[in-house]
Protein backbone atom coordinates (compact mmCIF):
# COMPACT_ATOMS: atom_id res chain seq x y z
CA UNK A 1 0.00 0.00 0.00
CA UNK A 2 1.11 3.38 -0.55
CA UNK A 3 1.02 5.57 2.38
CA UNK A 4 2.06 8.61 0.91
CA UNK A 5 0.30 11.63 3.33
CA UNK A 6 0.81 14.52 0.07
CA UNK A 7 -0.76 12.49 -2.48
CA UNK A 8 -2.91 14.34 -4.79
CA UNK A 9 -6.40 14.28 -2.93
CA UNK A 10 -4.97 15.23 0.40
CA UNK A 11 -3.28 18.20 -1.27
CA UNK A 12 -7.18 18.85 -2.91
CA UNK A 13 -8.60 18.47 0.69
CA UNK A 14 -6.09 20.58 2.48
CA UNK A 15 -6.26 23.43 0.11
CA UNK A 16 -10.17 23.21 0.00
CA UNK A 17 -10.41 23.67 3.56
CA UNK A 18 -7.94 26.60 3.90
CA UNK A 19 -10.11 28.19 1.04
CA UNK A 20 -13.43 27.39 3.14
CA UNK A 21 -11.76 29.05 6.33
CA UNK A 22 -10.32 31.45 4.96
CA UNK A 23 -14.63 32.23 3.82
CA UNK A 24 -15.88 32.10 6.29
CA UNK A 25 -13.54 34.41 8.49
CA UNK A 26 -13.98 37.13 5.37
CA UNK A 27 -17.64 36.91 6.44
CA UNK A 28 -17.31 36.75 10.26
CA UNK A 29 -15.09 39.83 9.61
CA UNK A 30 -18.02 41.32 7.43
CA UNK A 31 -20.15 40.88 9.71
CA UNK A 32 -18.71 42.48 12.37
CA UNK A 33 -18.21 45.23 11.19
CA UNK A 34 -21.67 46.15 9.76
CA UNK A 35 -22.67 45.05 13.04
CA UNK A 36 -20.58 47.22 14.89
CA UNK A 37 -22.12 50.11 13.00
CA UNK A 38 -25.00 50.13 15.30
CA UNK A 39 -28.95 49.19 14.98
CA UNK A 40 -30.66 48.93 11.21
CA UNK A 41 -33.34 51.81 11.27
CA UNK A 42 -36.13 51.72 8.98
CA UNK A 43 -36.55 54.40 6.38
CA UNK A 44 -38.48 57.81 7.33
CA UNK A 45 -41.96 57.52 6.14
CA UNK A 46 -41.77 59.92 3.38
CA UNK A 47 -38.91 57.85 1.67
CA UNK A 48 -41.90 55.24 1.25
CA UNK A 49 -44.44 57.60 0.10
CA UNK A 50 -42.20 58.35 -3.58
CA UNK A 51 -42.77 54.06 -3.85
CA UNK A 52 -46.48 53.57 -3.07
CA UNK A 53 -47.66 56.88 -5.14
CA UNK A 54 -46.17 56.41 -9.07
Amino acid sequence: MNKDIFNKKNILALITAFISIFISLIYLVLVFVLDFRGPMNPPPSEALISVVAF
